[in-house]
């Protein structure tokens, strides 16, 4: 209200009587109703009346004035409605209406021109034009930075989001799943320092104690892993290397947990070479094989293959195990959820996340192939190493039955 009749004022004192009228409608008509708007939160419809507001007063004006045989000036009122339409709308809008305000001011000062006899300047028109056409380019250039700073904000904290839920995750992971474990083992051990178990009790656990610790050691070996992958701190060392060499004493790692389970498991191992970080590879084959055991209920069968063919070198762990939903089979941290084993088995969902970002590092690819019920076949591929001539042999797997070997 102040500004208002400052306004109207300094007009009535220059002797400015039809600006001051035009000012005192024009103001509190687009002023009071936007600041209304605002109020009642719809801040987007008060934007829009304003403009539009604005607009009308000043063609209105432009009217007034020519009545009254005055050149009018209307540059510097349609650029005031461009640079608030570029703060207010989206950039869509904000480009259209930056082009209706060029061509209302190239229509007004030719009209002004006409109307009034004045000499055509044609360099009131090009300035004109060409603070419109900046305007233009600032509003297209504003609203797209912005934008995708939006996006960039928003997949920033969907992935800040889906981190905080698998942090929680892993500290109810830490806080149950790994003390159980060790606080059996204390147990035993305290046990048999004490007398309390015999030596020969203490040995028919050593199986089930072994289970629990390697267990342990998989769960904290996958939780650096994943943290060091969260810093990006791990860099791939590619050898070239046999992808069976590797699965083969790896598969042996767990020969108490296919013979608790009595799986049989079958092996085809074919050279394939490939250029590969060996410590990755292993930790990603050992991961496969873990959950193709704990999935895999009593009596079940595990295949394991190795394979060159079209230019690939290839790892295949098939199972008869309970099989995957889709969603889990998916490339998402959301997808990392824990399930527990055909054993009552528990982990910490990390191990396929881990393999798919070992992979990734290698330039490898994971496939997975599973139903619920069905059982699950995932196979791991590389590029295959030409530079690594390494015969065909066949498979070396113990017999230890029920592990069997073809």
């Amino acid at each position: 209200m102040v500004l208002l009749v400052l306004i109207v004022s300094v007009s009535m004192a220059n002797g400015q009587y039809d600006r001051a009228q035009y000012n005192l409608i024009a103001v509190p008509a687009f002023l009071v109703p936007t600041l209304w708007l605002a109020y009642k939160h719809k801040v987007q419809l008060a934007s829009w009346y304003l403009l539009i507001a604005m607009y009308a007063t000043t063609i209105w004006g432009i009217y007034v004035r020519l009545l009254d045989k005055a050149d009018v000036h209307v540059e510097l009122l349609f650029i005031m409605i461009g640079i608030f339409s570029i703060i207010l709308i989206n950039s869509r809008a904000s480009l259209a209406l930056c082009t209706l305000l060029a061509i209302s001011y190239l229509t007004a000062r030719i009209i002004t021109f006409q109307q009034l006899h004045l000499h055509f300047e044609m360099g009131q028109l090009i300035t004109g034009m060409a603070t419109f056409i900046a305007l233009t380019y600032v509003s297209y250039t504003v609203k797209k930075t912005a934008m995708q700073i939006q996006r960039t904000i928003a997949v920033q904290n969907q992935a800040l989001s889906e981190l905080n839920t698998m942090k929680d995750n892993l500290f109810a992971i830490i806080g149950h799943d790994l003390r159980s474990p060790v606080a059996g083992l204390k147990t035993q051990l305290m046990a048999v320092k004490a007398g309390y178990t015999s030596a020969g009790q203490f040995e028919q656990r050593i199986d089930q104690l072994a289970q629990s610790v390697d267990g342990v050691y998989l769960t904290l070996d996958n939780l650096l892993h994943w943290a060091m992958l969260q810093r990006e701190r791990i860099k791939p060392n590619p050898i070239s290397l046999d992808l069976s060499k590797i699965a083969e004493p790896i598969l042996l790692l767990y020969v108490s947990d296919i013979q608790r389970k009595q799986l049989t498991v079958t092996t085809h191992l074919d050279t394939a070479p490939a250029a590969v970080d060996e410590h990755q590879l292993s930790i990603v084959v050992r991961n496969l094989i873990h959950n193709a055991i704990k999935f895999t209920p009593q009596g079940g069968t595990i295949r394991l293959s190795t394979s060159s063919d079209k230019g690939q070198a290839r790892l295949t762990v098939q199972d008869s195990g309970i099989g995957m939903p889709v969603a889990n089979q998916t490339e998402s941290r959301e997808s990392a959820v824990q399930n527990r084993g055909t054993s009552g088995e528990r982990g910490t969902g990390l191990g396929l996340q881990i393999c798919r970002e070992f992979m990734r590092l290698n330039q490898g690819t994971l496939h997975i192939q599973s139903e619920p019920g069905k059982g699950s076949t995932i196979t791991i591929s590389f590029m295959l190493d030409k530079s690594k001539k390494s015969a065909n042999r066949s498979n070396s797997i113990p017999k230890l039955d029920p592990v069997e070997s073809t």
